[in-house]
């Protein structure tokens, strides 16, 4: 009888002590752990909640992003050289048009940062409009006068095609001759006032008076350069009468 109180008591202690166990796992009960019910092999059911939202969450996005790219991709891109729908234009992309197509008979159209046309480059001479690429038109001569050229008085002429100014029918002062500086007069005869080819911004050469205007047909512009001007000593640069010393041209010793 002892033999079996004493195998009664181990058997207790026994499942004593792993009862103790799964209380300490848990809030006392073992079916604590096992509450949350799986819905597949290793997967819960909070887990397969929490998946869903996230699929929904990136689902929304995607379909976002879709529709975002689709309303930017038939949208025209200016600047691309390429003229698309909704342009006039793109870089040299004119579309076959030309200042012709508006009216005009010269000039350049244009393309402007906005890929519309620009077709303030072209011009129509005899419009009497002066457009930047012609020298005049009719009489229109932006304000030019005969005066302006160095003449008392008289009217200048436009060419044909708008691309020159003529001063034949200027008219030089009556006292024009007479060796002295008149008003309207730039020089007369041999007196040029002082002026020279440098002073009239050449290089050199020989300036002379034409009807009491000055003619500049024989100065000249040098290629060599000139006093103080920055030289190569290698090259030796320097006009006639200089030197290259120190980078730049000193007459010689």
């Amino acid at each position: 009888m002892r033999s079996f109180g004493l195998i009664c008591v181990c058997a207790l202690t026994i499942v004593g002590c792993s009862t103790g166990e799964a209380d300490d796992s848990g809030n006392g009960s073992i079916f604590t752990t096992s509450t949350t019910a799986t819905t597949g092999p290793g997967t819960s059911a909070g887990d397969t909640e929490e998946d869903d939202e996230e699929g929904e969450d990136d689902g929304s996005s995607d379909s976002a992003d879709t529709s975002e790219s689709s309303t930017t991709a038939d949208d025209p891109l200016c600047g691309n050289g390429v003229k698309e729908s909704g342009e006039e234009c793109d870089g040299n992309d004119l579309g076959g048009l030309s200042c012709i197509d508006f009216g005009h008979d010269n000039g350049t159209l244009l393309c402007a940062n906005d890929c519309t046309l620009f077709s303030n480059a072209c011009s129509t001479c005899g419009d009497g409009q002066l457009a930047a690429t012609e020298a005049c038109d009719g009489n229109n001569f932006g304000g030019l006068t005969c005066t302006d050229l160095g003449y008392a008085s008289g009217s200048l002429s436009c060419a044909s095609d708008c691309s020159q100014v003529f001063e034949d029918g200027c008219e030089a002062s009556v006292q024009c001759g007479n060796g002295l500086i008149d008003d309207g007069e730039a020089c007369d005869g041999g007196n040029l006032n002082g002026e020279t080819c440098l002073t009239q911004g050449f290089d050199g050469g020989s300036l002379s008076c034409s009807n009491c205007v000055f003619d500049t047909t024989a100065c000249t512009i040098e290629t060599c350069v000139s006093l103080l001007g920055s030289c190569n000593i290698l090259l030796q640069d320097c006009c006639e009468g200089l030197t290259c010393g120190l980078l730049v041209c000193v007459p010689e010793e």
